[in-house]
């Protein structure tokens, strides 16, 4: 079964049992997690003291497959950021996720769909 790439927003709110992020993760239950640098990056970065940021840490080492940064990623998060930044804003981190998923052919679930379902080629779960 093919993993399933999960964003920032998601994993938040799952964290933080929210009702409406708890049933979108349902739609993906039983197939493999991925997280990207990116995502690992937002993550840590909100974390409120050393002890939270390890066992978050810890957390997503032991839930996830860490999808890394490669030459491809690279190549498509250029291509998207130069097509659709100019008119959509710059989304940096949500522009590298979506590049991410794309250069690992993986769906994206996320919660910020008007970030990135505009991204020809991006596969939204």
């Amino acid at each position: 079964m093919e993993p399933v790439l999960i964003d920032t927003s998601v994993i938040i709110g799952v964290l933080r049992q929210h009702d409406n992020v708890l049933r979108l993760a349902e739609s993906v239950k039983g197939r493999p997690k991925a997280v990207t640098d990116a995502v690992v990056g937002e993550l840590l970065a909100g974390a409120r003291d050393k002890r939270e940021f390890f066992a978050l840490h810890r957390h997503l080492e032991d839930n996830f497959i860490w999808l890394s940064t490669n030459e491809r990623m690279s190549t498509l998060f250029r291509s998207i950021l130069i097509r659709y930044g100019p008119d959509k804003g710059v989304h940096l981190v949500d522009f590298q996720i979506a590049a991410c998923a794309m250069a690992y052919s993986v769906p994206l679930l996320t919660l910020n769909k008007k970030h990135v379902a505009f991204i020809e080629g991006l596969e939204i779960a």
